[in-house]
């Protein structure tokens, strides 16, 4: 009850409009009112068109993992040397194996080319 009685003063204290600032205080209020509208008129969607979107980037996701697919079979044939990874794991021990792996594959089994990607750029599942 004491929060009603406060609201009920803070209206109290402030001045009643008259004159001008009453004036200007409706030609705000019709400013924000043709905003309004605006908005609503203006933020319909064509449903068909959205579709269409979706279908293309749908489209497109489907083609980029395909392709990702088809790589990662690429990368799984190339034969490397155990003997190589293993070097690679105990020489960049913050690298996953997994990572270090699809890097020397990547790099056709090149150790050298493969260190040194890693070290210029640090290997991640993200590839």
């Amino acid at each position: 009850e004491d929060d009603d009685e406060v609201e009920d003063d803070e209206d109290e204290d402030m001045p009643k409009k008259t004159g001008e600032s009453a004036k200007e205080a409706k030609h705000l209020d019709s400013l924000t009112d043709a905003i309004d509208e605006d908005k609503t008129t203006s933020s319909k969607v064509d449903a068909k068109e959205v579709q269409a979107k979706l279908d293309e980037f749908n489209k497109r996701k489907e083609e980029a993992d395909r392709k990702r697919a088809e790589r990662e079979k690429q990368l799984a044939q190339e034969r490397i040397k155990k003997e190589d990874l293993d070097l690679m794991c105990s020489e960049l021990p913050l690298c996953e194996r997994d990572v270090l792996e699809r890097l020397l594959r990547v790099h056709r089994g090149d150790l050298k080319e493969a260190l040194r990607s890693a070290v210029r750029t640090f290997p991640t599942n993200s590839a």
